[in-house]
């Protein structure tokens, strides 16, 4: 078991095929959450949805890797990689039955198969892509509407990804845990976002 915990900050995280169709794909993926936080803040958990961005104070530079290396990205990108999606901003749409999630690329793009974008409903998979194959995703149930949980099965058979987003006095700290297909390797990241400032 490893366990990168970044004290004193996604995922999401994991949907974007790179090819000369993915900036329309992205740009359409950014207007879709761009509504739904809207709506979100209207009906949706406000403690959860809205702009966040790395809090660099609480959290290790890089701290993905771990978690790239596990989800099946190249190691010659792995690293590179983590260090690009710090400067990237996490946007939430967050609702009682749904919550969208987007990470827009701050002036880069990636270059594998590997989703970030997607909307996740309750009682419904939605297919998000990895270097490996597809994942099968589903919005889970918690305790506390401060609270979203992600479950994604896949690509191998035994092979579970969670991501866990909590709010907690104006941060947002992400919980990314990678279990291998045998469950005997078992990664974990976390991450604290603080919220976006207004231009």
């Amino acid at each position: 078991r490893r366990c990168l915990f970044m004290s004193g900050g996604l995922g999401p995280l994991f949907s974007l095929l790179i090819s000369p169709m993915s900036q329309p794909i992205e740009q359409n993926m950014q207007s879709i959450v761009s509504h739904r936080l809207s709506e979100a803040r209207l009906d949706g958990p406000a403690q959860l949805s809205g702009e966040w961005v790395l809090d660099r104070s609480a959290t290790q530079g890089g701290a993905l890797r771990e978690f790239l290396l596990a989800c099946g990205a190249p190691r010659i990108f792995a690293g590179p990689l983590a260090r690009k999606f710090d400067s990237d901003h996490l946007v939430i749409a967050a609702s009682a039955e749904a919550v969208s999630l987007a990470t827009p690329r701050n002036g880069w793009s990636l270059p594998i198969k590997l989703q970030t974008d997607a909307t996740y409903s309750r009682g419904t998979e939605t297919i998000v892509a990895t270097p490996r194959g597809s994942q099968r995703a589903s919005l889970s149930r918690t305790d506390s509407v401060n609270v979203i949980e992600i479950v994604k099965l896949g690509p191998a058979v035994g092979e579970r990804v969670t991501e866990r987003y909590t709010a907690l006095e104006g941060r947002l700290e992400q919980e990314l845990h990678h279990m291998s297909p045998d469950g005997k390797a078992e990664v974990i990241v976390r991450r604290v976002f603080k919220r976006k400032l207004s231009a």
